[in-house]
């Protein structure tokens, strides 16, 4: 992709005798390069406008050709020939009230505000406006006792028993949550209503019914904030108290609504939703209609959304039965028609044999319906339909579909609640899957898991993905600044397609071309790469004549990236130490936070504070591949061809090099093993568990327990997958090192160190015929390979261990939101993202842990996926269809390419584990 400086268009008019019309277009990039484009349009689709505007829009699809290239695009093209004045009567802001009351009747427009009334209070306060406008409808009148009231009625002795739930259900302290559920309720129900509640009680609701108020029934239902949003519905999760009568009893029952929130089934919804357990609350007071009919309707259809279909539930009675499922409703689908108007399309009578009607001594009775009423539906054609064009009102009026409750009594609609449909739109596996990959250029676009597979195997958490995108994306911005490269010339710092990595289903992947052909596809710095990466040169005609054509020019480095690339070749590895001193003494401020809050602004401020260890090993990696390449080429050409002679003794020769970071592990490890069989008898160590082996190493004085322990102090911080910040290192969890050691005690009884070979005897042995002075530079080079590969592995150990440091500040953090009840269990931290991370530490969205859930639930399917070497277009699994690969399905003629590590040939067992816990099982 490249920046446009120029663009002519040159359109013929269209015509109803010619459908094709001739384009054509001239354009220039900010690189210097010219593109000519011709081609034909072809007829275009008319879309004409409406809803009160004037004109037409023409949606033409183009075929075209772009040096020798042929493509196809599309064509926006239209005009507005009258704009009519917008009808615009702002409606006042509604303000804040300075003093919150205890209570408030639907009428009040302080009714309309959420954290006064709760998620059922402050959509019946809405809905009371509406249907003043509409008159089509009727919401039955009440009052609403405020969340400040709420705030009055909580006692000391109820907010320490709140406190210890709060503690038992975010994991603080042990309990029983059940119990410590039921003891806050019974607290709640048996304190006494403060007076000053009872009189606003008793005053709105006289000013709303009158003198008769206690002759009325009532609906008290709860309404807690946040409730019937389309981000958390909560429904059944607390009590509605229906048939009322009665002060005392509206009083007992409002405790009883505000207690229900502490029930087992409502705690641990909010727990597991990452909500406050003892979130503010306001209860509903309503008066019930004695409806003949009742039920629910969907603006939209709930199994499948599609919003053109209206649904209806209903039966006989009041909705509690078709709320509660507990009878087989009649259905009723509407199909929308537009301007407002709907239409009956079918009728299914449900097999409903009961209804509930209120009792005139107060409360609810269920009633048997008889065999007519069963055959019958309960809503006729034209009530259905005055029910759909209500909905499409009050769907209008909130902006969304919605989930409305309703009523019908003397042939009067009443409409006692609407909330947000909650699943609207949900995500599919697909699109979960797909979620964090990345922009294609176009489908030719190559993609490899070749060296990265190594390093970051298997899927990666998405807070992996995300630490590790955002820490790569800013370090090549730094990183071209720092090498001298201009910014408008710099594929390194491109805005909308990064370099690395590119995820794909959650599988870390390079960019081929952008790895290896910045300085052109035939450079020495090209073939470097390749060998670092691959293990070979590439040979794929396809291929590498996109990268022609992706880098036609190569990248141009000024003289000043010049000088800087010559300098770091030899002094590449100089800041090592400096930079490893100040990772491994780098303070960890953020894990002496208390709160999460302070935790997460820590860790965000630390953000820079690893540039440069990824600076010393991209510097380390770079001049490391110059240097393989160049012993490569002296090879090669000593050799005139590439054959396998060259790539075995490439192979020997980088095989010689000694004291490497990551080949000193399997080394070290096995010294371990071999000094504890030396310091206790192997069968004693093998038969402890991992529990008390790892106790035993951590407090022996003997070597094998001093080689353990500077064992994890110089390697603990490694792993599988030790990029991803959700991975358990051996430093944090032992016990998976002292299991490896128990497979090792006494197998490798006769470890003699191999003698190294001198560089003139290695020389020696080459198969490739070398003269004096190609000898002699190949002396030379090889010291500087064994420095590269050497530098190269200390610099990606450092990497890593700046990653661990975020590794640690992410566990604590994960601790602490846990505990805070921002998560419901600390490991969901590992599937948001940082941005989501900020918003749920701001808002606590139901959203966010919902969609952590969805990643958490479909990522074992990710981590089994598996891809070829390298990919053309969009990175397709191997395993996708079946997540199973049966060992018969697999090719038996497979070659396997790459640098050989020793020549001849070997028979022997392969011990494949397909994951760390089969690895336990060696032997």
């Amino acid at each position: 992709m490249e920046y446009l400086k120029e663009l002519n268009v040159d359109l013929k008019p269209s015509s109803k005798e010619n459908t094709r019309r001739p384009f054509k277009a001239n354009f220039s990039t900010v690189l210097g390069e010219h593109y000519e484009m011709s081609g034909n349009v072809i007829e275009p689709i008319i879309l004409n406008m409406g809803y009160g505007l004037k004109g037409f829009l023409e949606v033409s699809m183009v075929e075209f050709t772009v040096r020798d290239k042929k493509g196809i695009g599309i064509i926006f093209s239209g005009e507005i020939y009258d704009i009519p004045k917008p009808n615009f009567n702002p409606v006042p802001a509604l303000s804040f009230p300075q003093n919150v009351p205890l209570t408030v009747k639907f009428t009040d427009d302080s009714s309309h505000f959420g954290e006064i009334s709760g998620g059922k209070g402050s959509s019946l306060g809405k809905l009371t406006q509406l249907c003043k406008e509409e008159k089509t409808f009727i919401v039955p009148k009440g009052i609403i006792v405020t969340t400040s009231a709420y705030k009055e009625f909580l006692t000391p002795e109820i907010l320490e028993a709140v406190k210890n739930l709060e503690n038992i259900a975010y994991g603080n302290e042990n309990g029983n949550l059940k119990e410590a559920c039921n003891e806050v309720s019974n607290i709640v129900e048996k304190t006494q209503l403060p007076n000053q509640i009872c009189q606003s009680i008793i005053k709105d609701l006289s000013d709303v019914f009158g003198d008769d108020v206690k002759q009325r029934r009532f609906a008290v239902r709860s309404s807690a904030t946040g409730e019937d949003t389309a981000a958390m519905s909560a429904a059944g999760q607390m009590d509605t108290f229906l048939g009322v009568q009665g002060i005392l009893e509206i009083f007992t029952s409002v405790k009883k609504c505000w207690a229900s929130q502490f029930g087992y089934i409502a705690i641990e919804y909010k727990r597991r939703n990452g909500q406050i357990l003892n979130s503010p609350m306001a209860v509903v007071i309503q008066e019930m209609v004695a409806c003949e009919v009742s039920g629910v309707l969907f603006t939209c259809n709930p199994v499948t959304n599609n919003p053109s279909v209206i649904t209806i539930t209903a039966n006989y009675g009041l909705g509690e039965t078709v709320v509660s499922g507990s009878v087989e409703p009649d259905t009723f689908k509407l199909h929308r028609k537009g301007n407002e108007e709907v239409e009956l399309d079918s009728v299914v009578v449900g097999a409903k044999h009961q209804k509930i009607v209120m009792q005139d001594s107060g409360g609810t009775i269920t009633e048997d319906l008889d065999e007519s009423s069963r055959k019958e539906s309960c809503l006729s054609k034209e009530t259905a339909e005055r029910l759909g064009k209500i909905s499409l009102k009050i769907e209008s009026f909130y902006k969304s579909s919605r989930d409305i409750e309703w009523g019908i009594s003397k042939d009067e609609i009443y409409i006692l609640q609407s909330r947000p449909v909650t699943n609207i739109a949900p995500e599919t596996d697909y699109e979960m899957k797909h979620e964090f990959d990345i922009p294609l250029r176009c489908e030719t676009e190559y993609f490899s898991v070749a060296n990265l597979g190594e390093v970051m195997p298997g899927a990666s958490s998405p807070l992996g993905i995300d630490c590790i995108t955002k820490y790569f994306s800013n370090f090549f911005k730094v990183h071209a600044v720092l090498k001298g490269f201009k910014k408008s010339n710099n594929f390194l710092s491109e805005k909308y397609h990064g370099i690395f990595p590119a995820p794909f289903m959650n599988h870390m992947m390079l960019k081929v071309m952008e790895m290896i052909c910045p300085n052109g596809i035939d450079s020495q710095v090209s073939k470097g790469f390749m060998i670092s990466m691959f293990g070979r040169i590439l040979k794929d005609p396809e291929m590498l004549s996109y990268g022609r054509e992706r880098f036609k020019k190569g990248m141009k480095p000024p003289l000043k990236a010049k000088l800087r690339f010559y300098w770091d070749l030899f002094t590449y590895d100089f800041k090592i130490e400096k930079v490893k001193r100040k990772i491994d003494t780098y303070h960890l401020d953020f894990l002496t936070k208390k709160t999460a809050k302070e935790t997460f602004a820590a860790i965000v401020k630390s953000c820079s504070d690893f540039e440069e260890s990824a600076l010393t090993h991209v510097d380390c990696l770079t001049s490391s591949s110059m240097w393989n390449m160049i012993m490569f080429s002296i090879l090669s050409n000593a050799k005139g061809e590439l054959d396998n002679d060259v790539y075995g003794d490439f192979a020997k020769l980088l095989a010689t090099s000694s004291d490497v970071e990551s080949a000193n592990i399997p080394q070290a490890m096995q010294e371990v093993a071999d000094q504890i069989a030396k310091d206790i008898n192997c069968e004693e160590f093998k038969s402890m568990s991992p529990e008390q082996a790892e106790k035993w190493l951590q407090a022996s004085t003997t070597l094998a327990g001093y080689k353990f322990r500077r064992f994890l102090k110089r390697h603990g911080h490694r792993c599988l997958g030790e990029f991803d910040v959700r991975s358990i290192t051996w430093e944090m969890n032992p016990k998976m090192l002292v299991k490896l050691l128990q497979n090792l005690v006494g197998v490798n009884k006769e470890n003699k160190k191999k003698e190294e070979e001198s560089i003139s005897e290695i020389i020696s042995e080459l198969q490739v015929p070398l003269g004096f002075i190609s000898k002699c530079l190949l002396k030379f080079i090889l010291l500087q390979c064994r420095r590269g590969v050497r530098g190269r592995e200390a610099g990606k150990s450092i990497m890593v261990k700046s990653f661990h440091h975020w590794r640690k500040g992410y566990r604590h953090l994960g601790k602490l939101m846990a505990s805070e009840g921002y998560l419901p269990d600390e490991e969901l931290l590992f599937f948001l993202t940082v941005n989501e991370i900020n918003d749920l530490l701001n808002t606590r969205s139901p959203s966010i842990i919902s969609r952590a859930n969805y990643r958490r639930k479909i990522f074992p399917i990710l981590e089994k996926y598996q891809f070829p070497e390298i990919m053309k277009g969009n990175p397709k699994p191997i395993n996708e269809e079946d997540e199973s690969i049966d060992s018969a399905s697999l090719d038996s003629d497979l070659i396997m390419t790459g640098i050989p590590v020793s020549q001849g040939v070997i028979k022997g067992y392969a011990r494949v584990a397909m994951t760390l816990e089969e690895a336990e099982h060696l032997k």
